[in-house]
């Protein structure tokens, strides 16, 4: 018997149909992507879901026209997302996942992988400085930031989780730059959004900690409770990190749990040139990482990170002790006593073979290469009398835009600059997306994937300052 005959017997033929498929989308397709609006789109494929089942021919030019039309995050000229590359280990570990089909809820249904999260979580946490802490793996940093929030709850008032609010207010506090996924924590856990207090940014797009002390006393004379500070380490528009020490004295002070919102900056504590952008991520509570961003593990790949133990079961844990969190000796892997969800995807295998191959060292490198790049670009920006910086370039973000003279408006420069997007994406000429940030908007371009050269760069900027001069304000 051959060794694949104990795997389903149609695995060798679905990897020939995989290879034929990759074969030639490679062979016939360079382009970044083939832009098409959506009803187009529709006509132009055949989406029918039919009584009976389809030819394998049917099949394969299914998946050829998935790849023709979905962006090519691998490509370097992919620079309109926080993620973009390719890691060969973990789109052979996704495979492996998808065949094993196993969920993350006990040990006993995920042995091996159960190992590896823990060991991802353990080390992890020594980057950020928990050195007694836990963790889990979930579905993506919104879930992350959303059980980050939870716990901060359940730490304040623990009575909720099983009497409900009773009347209690809670307030929370985040930068005005924060990610959107605060605002739908406060909504789903029922802290209301108008209770999720935005704080203004300074110059450099961190959180300002005095407005932010301001807002804390204003909510304690309304009788409100403030019970969670969320940080951002990378902020997606302009990637500022806002100050950890500062929040972390009002948080002391006032007993509020102090979050990191680590999912696209926290990788810089892998680097010895960079780790000060996070030099006091220790303090905080809880942390959330992104592996899917710039680690470029096939995504979902995140973690909350909690600086003590038992927090998460205590918060999240409940049920199931009846028919499937057995007590017996590998009780302490049954890591769905600490989830939201009960059936889980192993993601550990692609964050972990992904991390095997590369090591600490190759992550280091990549953020170094990228940051000196981010250099490389900005000075180039600022450097031209057509172009304009709109915020510091601090970590992977570039946000500028074309300018080519003094009169124009914020609504003509915002209009050019939406056209110069919109151009580039129907041509080929690259994949970026436009951002507003403090009031003026501009082309925002991310550097995340390890084949960007400065030959790349300078392509780029090229091709907005030619299509930009045939724009008319």
């Amino acid at each position: 018997m051959k060794p694949y005959d104990r795997y389903p017997t149609q695995l060798p033929g679905l990897i020939d149909q995989f290879k034929q498929v990759v074969e030639k989308a490679n062979n016939h397709d360079h382009h970044v992507s083939h832009y098409l609006a959506a009803d187009k789109l529709a006509e132009k494929l055949d989406l029918t879901l039919g009584l009976e089942g389809c030819e394998e021919t049917e099949i394969v030019a299914a998946l050829l026209n998935y790849l023709r039309y979905t962006p090519k995050a691998w490509q370097a000229d992919f620079n309109k997302l926080l993620y973009s590359g390719f890691d060969a280990p973990g789109v052979l570990a996704d495979w492996v996942t998808t065949v094993s089909n196993a969920t993350m809820h006990t040990y006993q249904v995920s042995p091996v992988a159960s190992l590896m999260e823990q060991e991802l979580i353990h080390t992890l946490n020594h980057l950020v400085g928990f050195d007694e802490g836990d963790g889990i793996m979930v579905s993506g940093g919104t879930m992350a930031n959303m059980v980050a929030m939870m716990l901060a709850r359940h730490r304040q008032c623990p009575n909720i989780k099983e009497q409900g609010f009773g009347g209690q207010q809670l307030v929370a506090y985040v930068s005005e730059l924060a990610h959107y996924s605060f605002e739908k924590a406060a909504n789903v856990l029922g802290i209301g959004t108008q209770n999720l207090i935005s704080v203004k940014s300074d110059d450099q797009g961190c959180l300002d900690p005095e407005a932010l002390e301001n807002a804390i006393n204003k909510s304690i004379r309304e009788n409100k409770r403030p019970f969670f500070i969320g940080l951002t380490a990378g902020t997606t528009v302009v990637g500022s990190f806002d100050p950890v020490a500062q929040a972390s004295s009002l948080a002391r002070h006032h007993s509020i749990w102090l979050h990191i919102d680590g999912a696209w900056g926290g990788p810089v504590l892998f680097s010895e040139s960079c780790k000060h952008l996070l030099a006091d991520s220790a303090l905080a509570d809880s942390f959330t990482w992104d592996a899917h961003k710039l680690m470029n593990v096939p995504l979902t790949a995140s973690a909350i990170l909690v600086k003590k133990k038992h927090t998460l079961s205590s918060a999240c844990g409940g049920g199931g002790n009846t028919y499937l969190f057995h007590e017996d000796g590998n009780s302490a892997y049954n890591f769905g006593n600490k989830s939201l969800q009960c059936g889980r995807r192993v993601d550990s295998l692609k964050f972990w073979l992904s991390w095997k191959s590369t090591g600490a060292t190759g992550y280091a490198s990549k953020v170094e290469k990228l940051i000196a790049l981010r250099k490389y670009m900005s000075n180039k920006v600022d450097g031209h009398l057509a172009l304009q910086l709109l915020a510091p370039a601090n970590y992977l973000n570039v946000l500028f835009r074309y300018k080519p003279r003094q009169s124009l408006s914020e609504s003509q420069l915002a209009r050019i600059n939406i056209a110069i997007c919109q151009s580039m994406l129907k041509q080929d000429l690259g994949f970026v997306d436009y951002a507003q940030y403090k009031g003026r908007l501009g082309i925002r371009f991310i550097l995340a994937n390890s084949d960007l050269s400065e030959q790349h760069i300078d392509r780029f900027l090229e091709n907005c300052l030619q299509i930009g001069k045939l724009i008319k304000p």
